[in-house]
């Protein structure tokens, strides 16, 4: 290539670069196109390229411009780290991996590119790789938020609940930022050991600076269920309502709480609003536990057939409609109904 030709390669590239940095990602790639027309194997203009369809999201034409240099270059770190990057954009942790450990292997203190590699064995259910990535990570950066975070998420997912609160807590100590998603989660740790009144502090926390937090509406919500002051677990859970009127699962499970309140009339209210949104097999047989409450046996009856109308071996209703039929008075319909449970 003439000596003209590559300072005007040169000097596209860097001007492609700052367009980059600035932002301006469209000049950007029509300033890299441009120098790749006069040098097509030059590995700056090509990871540039790849760098700027990379913040596009066009991922596939990222990780060919990266592909591009490692044919010719195969140990080029930004080439390895960006064809990496692609593959985790196409949602291909597996073929990702590769690069970035060949990345690592020049490159050894990278603690970002530690912790992508153990996202991405998380995704994959491999969870001893992804633990000891994040520990490496950790070994260098002791505070890095993602590699905290990563790993507290394995140690939840693992139901290894110390572990798990040490990483969110050590996070949340630094975290200047006050992550609501952090708190969540160490009140849902608490809440899943029963440790109710300090999974609150927590969810209080959170909701000071995101009052319409669901997580930790539901949290509140399910702490006070179990403390049996159902009465403000329906108060918390009806917030979330509020913002989620498709919400069947909670409008079912609200209603539930009103029964156990005997608040039947909203009880129904709040089985029939999940009956709106579609069948719900608890909404028609908390129908039917409404009905035996209220002493309408043969409308209990009638929901727990219903029930069965659209799953008719469901062992639960089947269960409800013999112990309804018992009681009121309905032998032989509540020993069909055990009948088929044996079946």
């Amino acid at each position: 290539m003439p000596e003209i030709s590559k300072k005007a390669v040169i000097e596209l590239s860097k001007k492609g670069s700052r367009l980059f940095r600035a932002g301006q990602l469209e000049s950007a790639e029509k300033v890299y196109l441009e120098a790749r027309e006069m040098d097509p194997e030059n590995p700056y203009v090509l990871s540039g390229l790849g760098d700027v369809y990379r913040k596009l999201n066009r991922f596939e034409e990222s990780g060919a411009q990266y592909d591009a240099v490692l044919k010719t270059d195969p140990t080029n770190i930004f080439a390895l780290r960006g064809a990496g990057d692609a593959r985790r954009g196409m949602k291909q942790p597996l073929q990702a991996i590769p690069f970035w450990l060949r990345y690592l292997e020049i490159n050894e203190k990278d603690s970002h590119v530690m912790v992508r590699i153990a996202d991405a064995y998380h995704k994959l259910n491999d969870t001893e790789n992804a633990i000891d990535f994040y520990q490496q990570s950790l070994e260098i950066k002791p505070y890095d938020p993602f590699a905290l975070l990563g790993l507290g998420n394995v140690y939840y997912s693992q139901h290894d609940d110390e572990k798990a609160l040490a990483c969110f807590e050590k996070l949340l100590s630094k975290n200047t930022s006050h992550n609501v998603v952090l708190m969540t989660m160490i009140g849902n740790i608490y809440r899943r050991r029963k440790e109710f009144d300090r999974a609150m502090d927590y969810y209080e926390m959170a909701l000071e600076l995101d009052p319409k937090n669901n997580f930790a509406l539901f949290g509140m919500g399910d702490c006070f269920r179990g403390k049996l002051d159902m009465e403000k677990a329906v108060f918390w859970w009806g917030k979330i309502l509020d913002q989620e009127p498709e919400n069947q699962a909670l409008w079912t499970r609200v209603g539930d709480a009103l029964v156990s309140l005997g608040r039947l009339d909203d009880a129904i209210e709040h089985y029939m609003a999940s009956l709106k949104v579609s069948h719900d097999l608890f909404a028609v047989l908390g129908l039917a536990r409404v009905a035996q409450k209220q002493g309408d046996f043969e409308k209990a009856c009638h929901f727990c057939e219903q029930a069965l109308e659209v799953d008719k071996d469901n062992v639960r209703a089947l269960e409800e409609m013999a112990r309804l039929c018992d009681e009121a008075g309905f032998p032989e319909k509540a020993q069909a109904a055990r009948d088929r449970i044996k079946n």
